[in-house]
């Protein structure tokens, strides 16, 4: 109870430093009732500015004190990085705090309107030329999925069944067919957040040479669904990597050292 009247105080407290009332009400109505905001609108938090669609909780995503355990581990060690890459980008809050703080950017967004609110975030924030998108999502192979569409929390869309309400066709590729085209530098340090919604072993599995070949790696990786065990095991099998959690939900894995 105390960790969540803390998290709601500094998600007000940034809602009314920007004088952004209208997400304080919207919170509070969503607390209650489980419904947001009526209309679009344009909000400004200390990540940017964001296009919050109605009906959704894009407002939260746009606060910057949304995930913050996340964003603070970010935050602390972001200058030992130059690369960024944010597969399940949503839209776009964690891209938008990357690039503006100058790390080469790369965003995966597989459901189209997210995509096009992500488009829409990096062109408000003036960088669109300096985040490359994709409307892909990550997998162990290239193939077109059906995704449940939260219409409301949609950053929790997921692999899902055909013919339900809510849902939309998404393509998915692996990282390491993509590595040709993004031609990372192997001598960088690449900063790897993954937030994909139970389908964190497919994406892993898909960036298999992408882990082995590339020495300076740090995953940051959402495992409230695939288990930290898991993500683990798999990692293990790959290289000499070091653990530890961010938060509750969140881990890391940064890569130490490579296994013949």
């Amino acid at each position: 109870m105390l960790h969540k009247i803390n998290t709601y105080f500094w998600y007000f407290y940034e809602y009314i430093k920007h004088g952004d009332l209208h997400s304080v009400v919207a919170s509070a109505r969503y607390l209650i009732y489980k419904k947001s905001h009526s209309n679009d609108r344009i909000v400004t938090s200390s990540l940017g500015k964001f296009f919050c669609r109605k009906n959704t909780n894009d407002f939260q995503f746009a606060n910057f004190r949304y995930e913050w355990g996340v964003k603070r581990f970010i935050l602390s060690r972001i200058h030992e990085y130059s690369v960024f890459v944010d597969a399940g980008s949503c839209i776009g809050a964690y891209a938008i705090l990357s690039a503006k703080k100058n790390l080469r950017t790369i965003a995966f967004e597989p459901v189209e309107s997210n995509y096009q609110v992500l488009v829409k975030n990096l062109n408000l924030n003036n960088l669109a030329n300096e985040v490359k998108a994709f409307k892909l999502g990550l997998g162990d192979q290239h193939k077109l999925v059906h995704f449940n569409f939260n219409q409301v929390n949609t950053g929790a869309s997921h692999v899902g069944t055909a013919g339900q309400q809510h849902g939309c066709e998404v393509e998915l590729c692996t990282f390491d067919s993509l590595l040709p085209e993004l031609n990372l530098d192997p001598k960088q340090n690449i900063l790897f957040k993954l937030d994909v919604e139970g389908m964190e072993i497919e994406a892993l599995q898909g960036a298999t040479n992408f882990l082995r070949q590339y020495p300076n790696i740090t995953l940051v990786v959402e495992e409230k669904i695939t288990g930290q065990a898991r993500i683990k095991n798999f990692l293990d099998g790959l290289g000499t990597f070091e653990y530890g959690v961010i938060d509750r939900y969140n881990m890391f894995a940064r890569k130490a050292a490579m296994k013949n």
